[in-house]
């Protein structure tokens, strides 16, 4: 067995052989002194926009994807690599267990504009927004919160 957290932060147990390999690649996609988030439907908590690698894709490649796709940015900048993590995570509305491996990129875009709800297509992600770095903390964050606070500290 396996121990993690869920997407409420509940510490569970899966067995081991549940657990798939995902790597992923997300943003902190600057606008100035602010960065673009979402609230996440589980938890209500931020997070940022990114997601999964696809087999062939290099995560610059990924991360532009993701981004398009979940925030409707096209004109991003990816920066400096920021941080990479290990973790051990389980997915409950999907009985999913996945041991992520997460890229974060500092990124930038002079667009503003992002999609509305009724335009995401992601079964987590609400509410797109721009938030001031200097507002988040780290009772904000859905997941790795300690980590990803120290990595927005840095900007």
């Amino acid at each position: 067995m396996i121990t993690c957290k869920n997407n409420f932060g509940e510490i569970v147990h899966q067995p081991k052989e549940k657990f798939v390999f995902r790597p992923s690649v997300y943003g902190f996609i600057r606008n100035e002194d602010r960065i673009c988030v979402f609230r996440t439907k589980s938890n209500d908590k931020i997070w940022f926009p990114g997601g999964g690698i696809e087999a062939g894709e290099t995560r610059q490649e990924a991360l532009l994807r993701e981004i398009d796709e979940e925030t409707g940015l096209k004109n991003v900048k990816i920066g400096r690599l920021l941080g990479s993590f290990e973790n051990f995570f389980y997915y409950q509305p999907r009985n999913e267990a996945m041991q992520a491996f997460l890229f974060f990129y500092e990124c930038f875009s002079l667009d503003t504009a992002l999609k509305t709800n009724s335009e995401i297509l992601d079964d987590e992600a609400q509410d797109l927004l721009w938030l001031p770095i200097r507002d988040i903390t780290a009772d904000d964050i859905a997941d790795l919160p300690i980590e990803l606070f120290d990595l927005l500290q840095s900007l």
